[in-house]
């Protein structure tokens, strides 16, 4: 029992299992794309935001631990750790507006790594940028009172309010305030990704059978390295 206690205060601690639809992604592009793009009277940071919500799936990368077997005398072999590795690609897939000014996005974005009229790779501080992809936690409630203008005549004051039948003509004296919840995702943790670029722009899958259909595009994002960050404060642990 004692076992099973333990574990269910640490869920209560926890606040519930993660949820893989509760999540936040922020895309960080590099300097020289913003202001390359700001030259062009477009605002890369304001579009970033709005992009982010666009994200309809992504994969959190994983690290590896890469060993080597050891082995002293008559002793059984072991594996000892030599290094550490991050892992493959990070995989995103995005909403497409009617534009498709997503896709112009991201292309804009590998343009910098190698130019498409010259074929010429350019440095690669000028094409990396950054990643921050967050788990969000249970919702938290807040009860607040409507304000007295809301046009529903909640004054927040004491008065003589009728209930129960009308014909009976019964007052009460009560607050004349409603509460309301509202809905907060918090971060509970959340990784920044390094020196990151779009490696690869996927395909569009056009078909007449998609007709009510959002269009979406495929992203594979390469990068350096991955720390983690407390999901509330955005403090590196």
């Amino acid at each position: 029992m004692g076992a099973i206690s333990d574990f269910q205060s640490k869920m209560e601690s926890a606040k519930g299992f993660a949820r893989l639809a509760r999540y936040e992604v922020m895309l960080f592009p590099p300097k020289k794309f913003v202001d390359t793009m700001r030259g062009q009277g477009f605002d890369v940071f304001d579009y970033s935001n709005g992009l982010s919500m666009m994200c309809d799936s992504i994969t959190m990368p994983g690290k590896d631990l890469q060993t080597a077997a050891v082995k002293h005398g008559q002793e059984l072999e072991r594996q000892q750790v030599e290094s550490h590795v991050y892992e493959g690609t990070i995989t995103a897939s995005f909403y497409l507006e009617q534009n498709l000014q997503a896709k112009t996005f991201f292309e804009a974005w590998q343009n910098l790594a190698v130019s498409n009229g010259t074929n010429s790779v350019n440095y690669y501080n000028d094409y990396v940028g950054s990643i921050k992809i967050y788990q969000l936690g249970v919702e938290e409630i807040m009860e607040t009172q409507n304000s007295p203008f809301d046009g529903d005549n909640y004054t927040g004051k004491t008065e003589l309010v009728q209930e129960g039948h009308p014909m009976r003509h019964e007052k009460v004296l009560r607050t004349n305030t409603r509460e309301s919840h509202q809905a907060k995702p918090l971060r509970v943790y959340g990784i920044e990704v390094t020196e990151v670029f779009p490696a690869t722009v996927g395909q569009i899958e056009y078909a007449y059978a998609s007709v009510n259909e959002i269009a979406r595009i495929p992203i594979e994002f390469q990068y350096k390295s991955w720390r983690t960050m407390d999901g509330s404060s955005g403090i590196f642990k």
